[in-house]
């Protein structure tokens, strides 16, 4: 019976890796087609182009996020000469490393755990798009795997640390696990002797002073764009702001549907669920402390759709947490055996929603670009134009720049886009277009109606045409998010700025 029972074991981890590698699988066939867009572009050239201690000390404020993700892209780049062709696969392999955690190590039955790691942010959204929420998680996961281990308090610690490096996501997640974390060891003192209590002290320095590191270094300066774009903000009307800037009450409804069931009702009803659930298995604070806070800084300080998933790992992590064990749930009594069944229906519930997202916004990568990004690099190379001087426009420009290795743009000073007072490139100078007559302008657009309507005439008033366009769609589950466009002038032989149309 004893070797039945093994053998039955063993087939299942045959399964567990047959579902990897079928995730593996997944995630690795749809990098290709996926075009990488400014924000994955950003790091990568300022880990490409700075030192470690600049990156650090002086440009991360400028970015607002902890530097463990350049510092990663650093080392790929200068110790094992990687191009920027390999940054998705960099992403993709802590994003498998984080599916082989769930998958081998969460609580939940099989068949929640299996439909979980193809759902939306762990196939697509924090696996295919390289940004640091890659690693997010695979630290997540890791901390909820050492959470009840309370006789160990370095293992958890590791995982902490690493996630206070990486977003500032991350630092919230890794702060409210960490405060859950010691007031379990409270509730558990009996069990700890002196030698662990001093563990918990080490540790509990360690993780205080990772946090110390990141405000030390994200302290903004009078100089971060960022806040300079919320001052102007200020200055606006009531529509005006709510026409640059959701209001957080729609910011809040976009992060529950996001992160849960994609429509406002349902999304509620199943955070509140959840947390009844935990409260009854008494772990409520491993759950609405740090969805509350991610919720909170999405909706009142700074949020995007990709920031939705922050909210979505954070859950799974608490309710791996609260997950009852075997032998608490053969002791069960009626109540608490329906609502343990009732949840693994909710998260059947979510894992089917989101398998459907994931399901479409992967075809939709296969089919159309995300980024016109490439498109527009491979038409500057064909042309020659990165060997004179170009102008470019907007932030998006710095995601044609990952194409080469040289700053293409002479009004820009970086080839990443310093997101530091004066702005440079958001607004064009005509008399730095008149004086050095670029042969070629670039502009990015998140709103290519606009530009065509505004941009381009007066653009083509200094003499240059439209010569290439560049299509993009920033993919958000079964939506599109805003355009991510290119628009490529040439400066005509008969323009005013052309020298060899002056006469004396």
């Amino acid at each position: 019976m004893e070797q039945q029972e093994n053998g039955a074991k063993d087939w299942w981890k045959i399964g567990d890796a047959a579902v990897l590698a079928g995730y593996a699988g997944l995630v690795l066939w749809t990098i290709p087609f996926h075009e990488k867009w400014a924000d994955e572009a950003q790091a990568w050239l300022i880990a490409r182009d700075l030192d470690l201690r600049t990156i650090w000390f002086h440009e991360l404020r400028y970015e607002g996020s902890p530097g463990l993700w350049h510092t990663i892209l650093w080392i790929a780049q200068h110790v094992f000469h990687a191009k920027y062709d390999t940054l998705g696969y960099i992403g993709a392999l802590f994003a498998i490393a984080g599916a082989a955690v769930l998958l081998f190590w969460a609580p939940f039955p099989r068949i929640v755990r299996w439909p979980l790691a193809f759902t939306y942010v762990m196939i697509y959204q924090y696996a295919v798009i390289a940004r640091p929420y890659t690693l997010f998680p695979l630290l997540a996961f890791c901390a909820a795997v050492f959470f009840k281990d309370v006789l160990h308090p370095g293992r958890i610690t590791v995982p902490l640390d690493l996630l206070s490096l990486l977003t500032l996501h991350g630092t919230i997640l890794a702060g409210c696990l960490g405060f859950a974390y010691l007031v379990e060891a409270y509730r558990r003192r009996a069990e700890l002797d002196s030698a662990v209590k001093r563990r918990y002290i080490i540790s509990t320095v360690i993780l205080a002073l990772a946090f110390l590191f990141v405000v030390a270094i994200l302290k903004p300066t009078p100089d971060v764009g960022e806040f300079a774009g919320k001052r102007e903000l200020a200055q606006m009307s009531q529509a005006q702001r709510e026409l640059r800037q959701p209001t957080p009450l729609r910011k809040t409804e976009a992060i529950l549907c996001g992160a849960f069931l994609d429509y406002t009702i349902p999304s509620i009803l199943c955070v509140l669920l959840i947390g009844w659930w935990c409260y009854r298995r008494h772990r409520l604070l491993e759950y609405a402390l740090p969805v509350a806070l991610l919720i909170a800084l999405y909706a009142l300080v700074h949020g995007y759709p990709h920031h939705h998933g922050t909210v979505f790992v954070a859950t799974v992590a608490a309710l791996w947490i609260a997950w009852p064990t075997v032998k608490e749930q053969s002791e069960f009594r009626r109540l608490d055996l329906w609502a343990t069944r009732g949840m693994i229906a909710l998260l059947l519930c979510l894992c089917a929603v989101n398998l459907l997202d994931a399901v479409v916004v992967i075809h939709r990568e296969y089919l159309y670009p995300y980024s016109g990004a490439r498109d527009a690099a491979d038409y500057l190379k064909e042309v020659g134009a990165d060997k004179s001087p170009m102008f470019g426009f907007l932030f998006g420009v710095n995601a044609v720049q990952a194409y080469f290795d040289h700053n293409l743009f002479s009004n820009m000073s970086s080839s990443y886009y310093h997101n530091g007072l004066p702005l440079e490139g958001t607004s064009v100078s005509y008399e730095d277009l008149r004086r050095v007559r670029p042969p070629y302008v670039i502009s990015y657009s998140s709103a290519p109606q606009m530009m065509m309507d505004t941009g381009i005439p007066l653009l083509a008033a200094e003499g240059y045409e439209l010569v290439h366009f560049s299509d993009g769609y920033y993919l958000y589950k079964r939506g599109i998010y805003q355009r991510e466009t290119y628009f490529i002038l040439k400066r005509t032989a008969g323009s005013p700025s052309d020298p060899g149309d002056r006469h004396e």
